[in-house]
């Protein structure tokens, strides 16, 4: 069948015309040519068409480029979804196979349906939930039969999923989503005062654990979890911090969650006078995240350079000056990054992408590699460079802290722990490159 003739045929349609058809006209393909259509309605795509007749309840339906279409009947990969893609399903379980033979009285149009569905899955689910599922759940014409105690049952429960969607949709996206309580049921005037008074304490108990959950957030997790973070990361913590505090305290200001503290407020929830506290806790660690970050931008070109594996170590070692002169100049001026505990995380993170860049010149390959091919001093001459480049660093930071008239009170031990322990490691091999020579 020619392109035309399929976009404009009204009757009579095929379960795979009928398909095809909407899909062409839902991906604006109106224009297709008839050896691209001839193409689209390949032996495997009509197969999963063929198999979605028959046996199966659902297939989706993906646009990958202006006019190639597939038909598949597992899931596509959210990454190749460019914009949106299409499910189509049976609109009635019973159905068992969609057959024009089956004279179905209320015609094929209305035995199949299409969903749009996007790249981002959680989100579509929440807004198929939020949008269409929880309006017809809630329609009156459609509770007809069931008891109060279904109602609130059912109610309830498909609220609770919806906020733990919210939730968990915030948490892929790196963001912390406070789910506010059913309209529904706090403007409905037919909940009581004590009823609806219990539904937003649930909700702030929610935003409680979640807010508190943030706040908890610390840059040094990573340090205790031995994975090694590179100052990098730190930047990373505190703008991702400062991001989400930002949107928690825009969402604390909406009008819905004032409305919702207002009506606490006036009905005595003892709830209210501990959540404000929250509150202003939330403003301060703000303030604070805003300004490590800001403060902590600074530095960035320098570790970028410093992470840099193309420089030679020598390189690399120029920026160790520049790095310490910029956190003297943050300890002195900054009002929160002016503590022990942050430089403690600061000087191991550049440690560590100190050891990091090491590595890539003493590789254990590398170095037991020129000792077997009798050539020590090769392998002695990188690790005296990356002695002294370590060496340097040290040298940096000690100038540096007498500049800040001792006022880095941070042990030693604790500072250059893993930096020491390479260190030591280094001149075990030398030893060994010693003896050999």
């Amino acid at each position: 069948m020619a392109a035309h003739a399929l976009l404009t045929k009204k009757e009579g349609l095929t379960p795979t015309e009928y398909i095809v058809q909407k899909t062409l006209i839902y991906f604006n393909m109106r224009k297709i040519k008839d050896d691209s259509l001839e193409k689209l309605m390949s032996e495997e795509n009509t197969g999963a068409i063929r198999d979605f007749s028959t046996t199966l309840d659902f297939i989706f339906i993906s646009q990958l480029s202006g006019e190639s279409v597939s038909f598949a009947t597992m899931p596509p990969d959210p990454k190749t979804i460019k914009r949106k893609a299409l499910l189509c399903l049976k609109a009635r379980q019973e159905i068992e196979d969609i057959d024009p033979d089956n004279l179905f009285p209320t015609g094929i149009e209305n035995e199949v349906v299409f969903m749009e569905i996007t790249g981002k899955l959680l989100k579509n689910l929440y807004d198929q939930c939020q949008e269409i599922f929880l309006p017809v759940l809630g329609n009156p014409e459609n509770q007809i039969g069931w008891s109060d105690l279904i109602r609130k049952d059912l109610i309830d429960n498909f609220h609770q999923f919806l906020a733990y969607t919210q939730v968990t949709l915030g948490l892929v996206e790196g963001r912390t989503s406070l789910p506010l309580p059913p309209p529904d049921v706090t403007q409905s005037e037919k909940t009581s005062s004590k009823d609806k008074a219990a539904v937003l304490e649930t909700a702030i108990s929610h935003w409680t654990k979640q807010i508190k959950a943030e706040l908890r957030k610390d840059p040094e997790t990573a340090l205790k979890k031995a994975v090694h973070p590179d100052p990098l990361t730190e930047i990373n913590f505190w703008k991702n911090k400062s991001i989400n505090l930002n949107s928690i305290c825009e969402q604390l200001a909406g009008e819905r969650i004032k409305k919702v503290l207002k009506f606490l407020e006036q009905n005595k929830s003892t709830q209210t006078s501990a959540f404000s506290k929250l509150q202003k806790e939330v403003q301060i660690a703000r303030t604070e995240a805003d300004e490590n970050y800001k403060f902590l931008q600074t530095l960035e070109k320098y570790f970028y350079k410093l992470a840099d594996t193309s420089l030679e170590l020598t390189e690399v070692a120029e920026y160790f000056v520049p790095i310490m002169h910029t956190i003297l100049l943050i300890w002195t001026y900054s009002q929160h990054y002016n503590t022990p505990a942050r430089l403690l995380v600061l000087i191991r993170e550049i440690c560590n992408a100190i050891i990091f860049q090491c590595r890539q010149q003493v590789d254990s390959d590398k170095i037991f590699g020129s000792i077997k091919n009798e050539d020590p001093g090769d392998a002695h001459s990188k690790l005296m460079m990356c002695m002294d480049f370590c060496a340097k660093f040290k040298e940096a930071y000690y100038d540096h802290k007498a500049q800040s008239k001792n006022a880095w009170k941070i042990t030693p031990s604790a500072l250059f722990v893993r930096l020491d322990a390479f260190i030591e490691r280094c001149q075990d091999i030398m030893q060994l490159t010693q003896t050999i020579q």
